[in-house]
Parts: C-alpha cells; structure tokens; sequence
C-alpha cells in the first residue's frame, strides 16, 4: 500500500516538474518572440529608415527630446554629423497657406492596397507607433510604396494657415527599390463621439518608454481615414532627427473626429510631441482641387 502512494506521488510530481520545465521553455520563447517583434518595431522607426537610406548604423547615445536643451531648435548639433539635415532647406513639418498652393490637375489620387493587420504598438518614448504586418500598400503618383507603421503627434505637425490641430497620423510608408519614403498625414478634430478607430486600442496603448502591446487581434487601418482623400503634397524630411530629405509628404485635407477624452490620453501619454513649423524655402506644395 505504501509503495503504491509513493508511486503515485513520484509519478504526479514528475508530471508536474515536466508541466513546469514546459511552461518555463514556453515563458522564454514568448520572451524571445517579444524581443524579436520590438527589435523590428525598432527597425521602422524613423530614425532607423533615414539611416537605412544612407547606410548608416543608428548611433545609440543620441537623444533628444521636444523641449529644453535637446529640443527642436537643437537638434542638428546633438549628434555630430548625423543629425546635421535638421538644419536642411526642405524639413518638415510645414505650415501650408492655401492661398499659394499651386493646382495640379495631374495628381494622382491615393490608391491604397491595405489589408488587416494584428496590433503592435511600442512606446518608443517619443510617439506610440504601431506597427503594420507585410502586404499593404499604397500607389502614390503612380509609386507603389509599402506600410510599415504609423504613430501619432499631439498636437499636430503640420498646420493650416496657422491653426494646429490637436492631433495629427502618420501613416509611415517606403518604396522597396528606392528606399525613399511617403507619408500620409491626417488631422484629428475634436468632435462629441468616441472614435471607433482608436477605441479598439485606447485602453491598451503603453504609457511608458520601451514598454509595448502585442494582440493578435486584427483591425484595418482604412477605418482611421476620412470619406475624402484630397490632399496637399510636397518634399520634405522626416520630423524626427536625424530629419532626412526622404519624404514625399501627403497631407489630407478633411480631418477626422475623436473626443476629447481620447485626444487627452493621447496627449497624457506622448505629451506635446509635435516638431515646430519649418520654412517652406523654394518648395512648393501642390494640390489636385483647389
């Protein structure tokens, strides 16, 4: 009789040593999973896309901030040579004056190939960026260009014959040849209702540097843009240093709505995380419809 218990109880805690060392192997593939998705989140953040135009490797000892004395007005000294095109004569964000918007009839509008994607979404301690799964793209004046994420600024970037939204998408997009980049910008307005869109992630979005969210829950990023996909377009740079010459910039002229509430946790999260106007120089922004 006792020779059966402590059979019994040899074999139980066996199965649970063996149960345990499984959940252990499957804790640290999770973990190896998770590092691997944030090193590719990572990748797609602006900095590292300039970079990668240039051949260059990321420089991990530079930083800057919005404010004080690693702010905007800074930028183009923090980090030797490689942030020097924030002083450039075609950086982004702009304030466009639509009365000096010149018509363009051969524009071409937005064709977008977009499919669902799962949510990822890391803090990267400057903006929230969600990354978007390989497939989706979008043909911009007659150039394809892939997804690879977008992430929000409060308030927004790009301005309206000086009025600053209070929110502003960039949806992040890069042609596989080239290397160059198009973004799409699209404003937020406050408006009484929730917006559907960000309701899906608005309790989930990560509050603090490196710390990310991963579902295999899956939305559509077409849900995010408005009815109307008029815009205004023009060469510039990314908004982030090191501030490179890459980007053809598509801003949309029709915003979107979200409440208050989610325009504020936005903003309580990122903060005023927005790169000051920069000089339009001799550029010009075109537009299909006046």
């Amino acid at each position: 009789m006792k020779t059966q218990i402590f059979k019994g109880l040899f074999i139980s805690a066996l199965i649970l040593g063996l149960v345990s060392c499984e959940n252990e192997k499957m804790d640290v593939k999770e973990q190896e999973i998770n590092l691997e998705m944030t090193q590719e989140m990572t990748n797609n953040g602006e900095t590292d896309l300039g970079n990668a135009f240039y051949g260059k490797s990321s420089k991990s000892d530079c930083h800057f901030e919005y404010e004080g004395t690693s702010g905007p007005e800074f930028w183009a000294d923090l980090c030797g040579e490689e942030w020097k095109d924030c002083a450039g004569n075609s950086q982004s964000p702009i304030d466009i004056q639509t009365g000096r918007v010149q018509k363009d009839g051969d524009i071409n509008n937005i064709n977008t190939n977009y499919t669902n994607t799962t949510i990822k979404i890391l803090n990267n301690g400057h903006t929230l960026q969600f990354d978007y799964t390989p497939g989706s793209y979008a043909n911009l004046n007659n150039i394809d260009y892939d997804l690879l994420q977008f992430h929000f600024h409060t308030g927004s970037e790009h301005t309206i014959n000086g009025y600053r939204y209070p929110m502003e998408v960039h949806l992040v997009h890069k042609n596989r040849k080239t290397g160059l980049l198009a973004v799409v910008g699209v404003f937020f307005k406050e408006g009484r209702k929730d917006n559907r869109f960000l309701n899906q992630f608005i309790n989930e979005l990560p509050e603090h540097k490196g710390q990310y969210y991963i579902s295999n829950k899956e939305y559509h990023i077409k849900d995010v843009l408005p009815e109307e996909m008029d815009f205004y377009t023009y060469s510039g740079s990314l908004t982030t240093p090191g501030c490179s010459e890459i980007v053809t910039w598509y801003v949309v002229k029709q915003p979107v709505y979200a409440s208050a509430a989610q325009l504020e946790r936005f903003k309580k999260i990122m903060h005023e995380n927005f790169r000051p106007t920069q000089k339009l120089n001799d550029r010009v922004v075109r537009s299909k419809n006046d």
